[in-house]
């Protein structure tokens, strides 16, 4: 197309090649997580990319939670993102009880006494009752009125710092009136309390009565400021709030309540996390006179009656239930809770539930300074050190312990879940009575005997990790976080055929119980992944066995690639439906396969040094007959041999005719334990 064509007005029509769909980007790296947090929405999944977004989102580290342990070990060990779910005992009635839960509230009244405004912390949870809005002034105008012949309007020496929908304080002697401004003209100085458009008239728009018309009025503005702290530090600040519902900065439209999708995408952007306060109104009646607030200046607005929902907290309310069809969207979102919430997203992988074994520990022994000995010059016995003193912890809400009865159905729940997906593998671990040095390797075999699945791994002992919230602390955590962190970076690195083993966990100090090679032995055979701290590596997983009894499936990074091939199968294949069955068809699909199986092949996912040995796709008339054709079915057949990991690296060192001779064997799979 010539550029005088590009130059003249009007539509121009440019021939150009259909552009091949986007390349889908099959991830195998991303996780989702269950757990308990200080704050965030409930029930809702919510992406994370870094610590630092999750502690936006979801706080800091708390006694009732691992959430965000399990979320730092991650992001310490190379994982890049990661979806939360929190989870609390809820209450879906428009009071919550108290054992729900339920966020910290507050209510402002007017200067006629009437609730008007009501703050809420942005999520449920105890923290909101630490949060403080301290009220102030915000740019406050003055002017003069000239003259209000018309009740509906006044002349004003100058409407500069006025706008639509603003609150005005209107004073002559001992007569005082509020009135929101309808409309300003500028050019006539006029401010306007009803609208001169009959049309564009509101319900609340009022004239002045009980004024002189022939004596001015002074005119004050009225905005707010508020500054919100948590815990005596600020966190946000807002200006030039304002009372009327029609203004653009009201109160409930610049504090607004996040809103959250009913379903979250895969792949989406991680979003911007909610303001501390939101504000909503109170009157609902709008020819309701607005009235300022009763609050002056230095306020300070406590929020109060928040909590965390955790203290009656049930093992089940992790996992949600089924919804079945037909039902309607009130007791769907009741049964989406927890890991059914996280099942929605497509692009998940790996899952875990790491508060499910939740083992709150005791507060540490805080101790009060010695007072000084009444003598402080005799000479002995010296006076004893003082000890320094500090402030209690917040303990908040406690959850569990759960019986071993509880976390072994809702293991079995998620185990389940993973298996009817097809495309999610799940993290287990014991709960920390079996993986104390007072309980045998035993206790830890016969809590693996409870389960027989693919998708599934089960790892002990718990892991010992710095407690960020006071020097020198640690605290035992289940190691699934740091876990899922390993495996991830192994998949981002060198792909989901590579076995997740041998990999040194940062951000850990030690274990719960020391294994030692006759445990470690025990534990493998039983498919037990052990975690050992072994110098000078430090912390190390030391297996990748899958929890199932079936040899074919022995390995974690079999099955994943086998789901992962599954997954990416689904997906390019997914424009097949109501495609006419016939060879055209059939030879298209067997295509889309074997370029599938080559992409694999060719980073090392299969045994096999050519293609020939390594895979084979099938979709020919044999799979597919007549009969099978006249019932709208077609088959497809795809072979893959998958690359085992060798486990056990042998040297056999002897001598041969005065010689030293070194062989060497690898035996993997195909060896018997």
């Amino acid at each position: 197309m010539s550029m005088s064509v590009l130059r003249t007005p009007g539509v121009a029509l440019e021939r150009r090649d259909a552009a091949r769909p986007p390349s889908v980007v099959l991830r195998t790296d991303v996780a989702g997580l269950v757990g308990l947090t200080e704050r965030g929405p409930l029930d809702t999944p919510v992406p994370v990319e870094s610590m630092r977004q999750f502690h936006a989102h979801f706080g800091g580290f708390i006694e009732g939670g691992y959430a965000a342990w399990a979320a730092r070990g991650f992001f310490e060990n190379g994982g890049r993102r990661r979806w939360v779910v929190r989870a609390a005992h809820r209450s879906f009635g428009v009071e919550p009880p108290a054992n729900a839960a339920r966020a910290a509230r507050a209510v402002v009244q007017d200067s006629a006494g009437r609730p008007v405004l009501g703050f809420a912390a942005s999520s449920a949870g105890g923290w909101g009752n630490t949060l403080r809005l301290r009220w102030s002034a915000s740019g406050t105008v003055v002017t003069t009125s000239a003259a209000t012949a018309d009740p509906r309007a006044s002349v004003c020496a100058s409407v500069a710092g006025f706008a639509a929908a603003e609150l005005v304080r209107i004073e002559q002697d001992a007569t005082v009136l509020h009135r929101v401004v309808a409309a300003v003209e500028a050019g006539t100085r006029t401010l306007y309390w009803v609208h001169p458009d009959p049309a564009l008239r509101r319900p609340g728009e009022h004239a002045l009565t009980g004024i002189d018309p022939t004596r001015p009025l002074r005119l004050v503005r009225v905005a707010y400021g508020l500054v919100v702290s948590e815990r005596g530090e600020v966190i946000a600040s807002h200006a030039n709030l304002h009372p009327a519902p029609q203004h653009p900065r009201w109160f409930g439209a610049v504090l607004r309540a996040p809103v959250l999708p009913a379903t979250v995408p895969g792949n989406a952007e991680v979003p911007q996390p909610p303001p501390p306060v939101v504000a909503h109104g109170l009157i609902e009646d709008p020819a309701l006179p607005v009235l300022p607030l009763a609050v002056t200046p230095g306020d300070t607005l406590v929020l109060a009656g928040g909590g965390d929902g955790l203290a009656d907290l049930q093992a089940d309310e992790f996992i949600g239930e089924d919804a079945a069809p037909g039902e309607s969207d009130v007791v769907r979102t009741r049964k989406t809770r927890g890991l059914r919430a996280l099942m929605l997203i497509d692009e998940i992988t790996l899952l875990a539930l790491p508060d499910l074994l939740i083992r709150p520990a005791p507060l540490p022994e805080h101790l009060a300074p010695v007072p000084p000995a009444a003598d402080p010059c005799r000479a002995c016995p010296p006076p004893a050190p003082p000890r320094a003193a500090r402030p209690p912890a917040d303990a908040g809400e406690v959850p569990g312990p759960f019986s071993e009865d509880e976390v072994a159905r809702v293991q079995a729940a998620l185990v389940a879940l993973c298996e009817r997906a097809g495309d999610r593998f799940a993290l287990l671990g014991v709960p920390l009575p079996l993986a104390l040095p007072e309980r045998t390797r035993d206790d830890v075999i016969a809590w693996r005997a409870r389960f027989d699945a693919r998708c599934a791994a089960l790892y002990a002992p718990w892991l010992r990790v710095a407690d960020p919230r006071e020097a020198g602390a640690t605290r035992l955590v289940p190691g699934c976080g740091h876990v899922l962190g390993a495996i991830a970076a192994t998949d981002l690195a060198e792909g989901v055929q590579r076995a997740p083993a041998l990999r040194r966990l940062s951000d850990v100090v030690g274990t719960s119980r020391a294994i030692d090679e006759t445990t470690w032995a025990l534990w493998n055979e039983a498919h037990v992944n052990a975690l050992r701290v072994e110098r000078p590596a430090g912390a190390t997983v030391c297996g990748a066995r899958t929890l199932s009894h079936d040899s074919a499936y022995r390995f974690i990074n079999v099955v994943r690639l086998i789901l992962t091939i599954r997954k990416a199968c689904d997906i390019a294949l997914g424009w097949t439906v109501f495609e006419p069955h016939d060879a055209t068809l059939r030879a298209q699909i067997e295509a889309t396969l074997r370029a599938i199986l080559r992409l694999f092949h060719e980073q090392g996912a299969f045994a096999g040094d050519t293609e020939a040995t390594s895979f084979y796709a099938r979709c020919d008339e044999t799979l597919n007959p007549p009969e099978g054709m006249d019932a709208g079915r077609l088959l497809a057949e795809v072979g893959i041999a998958p690359a085992a990991p060798a486990e056990f690296i042998v040297l056999r060192i002897g001598r041969q005719a005065g010689t030293p001779q070194v062989e060497l064997y690898a035996r993997g799979q195909a060896q018997e334990q």
